[in-house]
């Protein structure tokens, strides 16, 4: 396919923002542009979605099936993928291989990209038909759920372009703030699928996943969500895995594992639909 040179703005819905919701947002982008105290903001947040009492909040959520129902499609789209397995091995390593995506669906998605060129899609399940099939397909949805132990929310979809570096200061930079080992949180259980849209291999920009790392976290672990790659290979040499594939190649993670996008030197199109166990998406978002 060719890839798009010029590229809109990412999106900003339309819909007026209530005043509570825009006093948050307005809070996190002040956080955000002050290093210091996103660190503290990240660090309690982690203690809170990940100390000691993680367990007993995830059981209480598992056994109060207060979720509605997500709907399902008719009919899947991931024939071979086998969700026993997919969730056994989410229990034990965090990640699971084993989603292909049709070429039909690659191809409205691609097609979906071709008429807004953008950079990023926030919520496309939301417009776009191809991608709100695989978010609410039957066979992905019930690794999810047993995953979760409960039926899931769909928190968020996005649908992102990452480019190379344009040179050597560029490079540094995503090195420094985008390509480190890290771990993301945002409510006690969860569960993120990704798929390429375009071909991945080790030039691309390949998500990189340590296994076995999605559970506990150590107080200095819960202090910083990084991990620096020297120490990543000293402890985790044999549990690092790179996740390169052909366009429609998926795969579940669980987001506490440590993971990076590494920098590559060609373009890459990902989409990833996250699903939480109890937290729900802030209106129009």
């Amino acid at each position: 396919m060719a890839f798009p040179t010029t590229l809109k703005p990412a999106e900003t819905t339309a819909e007026p923002v209530p005043a509570r919701i825009g006093l948050w947002l307005s809070v996190r982008q002040y956080v955000r542009q002050r290093r210091w105290l996103l660190s503290v903001v990240r660090a309690l947040s982690s203690w809170w979605w990940l100390g000691p009492w993680r367990a007993w909040w995830v059981r209480h959520y598992q056994k109060q099936r207060r979720n509605p129902r997500l709907p399902r499609q008719t009919a899947s789209l991931f024939h071979h993928l086998d969700v026993t397995a997919s969730v056994e091995r989410l229990a034990r390593l965090g990640v699971a291989p084993g989603l292909q995506l049709p070429e039909l669906e690659i191809n409205h998605i691609l097609s979906f990209c071709a008429a807004e060129q953008r950079d990023t899609y926030a919520n496309p399940h939301t417009r776009c038909y191809a991608i709100k099939q695989i978010a609410y397909d039957p066979k992905l949805l019930a690794v999810v759920s047993a995953h979760l132990g409960a039926e899931p929310i769909l928190y968020s979809s996005h649908l992102y372009w990452t480019w190379p570096p344009a040179n050597e200061a560029k490079r540094q930079e995503l090195l420094a703030q985008k390509s480190r080992f890290h771990y993301d949180v945002g409510d006690f259980k969860s569960l993120s699928v990704f798929f390429y849209l375009t071909d991945v291999d080790e030039n691309c920009g390949p998500h990189v996943v340590i296994e076995g790392t999605q559970n506990h976290k150590s107080f200095w672990q819960l202090m910083t969500r990084y991990l620096p790659d020297g120490e990543a290979r000293r402890n985790f040499g044999d549990q690092i895995r790179v996740l390169t594939g052909a366009r429609g190649t998926g795969f579940f993670e669980e987001l506490t594992c440590y993971h990076k996008h590494s920098a590559g030197t060609k373009p890459r199109l990902m989409l990833t639909i996250t699903y939480l166990l109890q937290r729900a998406p802030l209106p129009g978002h």
